[in-house]
C-alpha cells in the first residue's frame, strides 16, 4: 500500500513538535493552592482564638465566683446549673478542638 502524500500531510499536522514548556504552570497553582490553605488556617485560629475569648468572657460573667462553680451545694440553682452545663460544652469543644477530631461527611 502506498503512503499517500495526505497520509504524511496529517501526520506532520497531528504530531506534537514543540518541547513541552516547564511545570510552571502547575507550580504556580500549587504555590497558590498552599497560600490559600495558609490564609484558610489563620483565618480559623484568628476567630477561632476571638470565638475562645468571647466564651471566655460569657463564662466568667455566668460564673460570678469560680469558687461557687466547684462548691456545690445539694440543690443546685440554675445559675450553678448553666454554669456545669457551660462548662461540660467548653471541655467537650476544646476536646474536639484540640484533638483534631474531624468529623465524618460519608454517610
Amino acid at each position: 500500500m502506498p503512503d499517500s502524500s495526505f497520509d504524511r500531510k496529517l501526520e506532520n499536522l497531528l504530531e506534537y513538535s514543540e518541547s513541552p514548556q516547564p511545570e510552571t504552570f502547575t507550580m504556580d497553582v500549587m504555590r497558590r493552592v498552599q497560600r490559600e490553605r495558609r490564609t484558610r488556617k489563620l483565618i480559623l485560629w484568628a476567630f477561632g482564638l476571638v470565638g475562645a475569648l468571647f466564651g471566655l468572657a460569657g463564662a466568667i460573667m455566668l460564673s460570678g465566683s469560680i469558687t461557687r462553680l466547684f462548691a456545690f451545694t445539694v440543690t443546685m440553682p440554675v445559675t450553678e446549673t448553666m454554669q456545669v452545663v457551660l462548662f461540660i460544652v467548653a471541655a467537650a469543644a476544646f476536646y474536639t478542638w484540640f484533638m483534631n477530631d474531624d468529623l465524618p461527611l460519608d454517610s
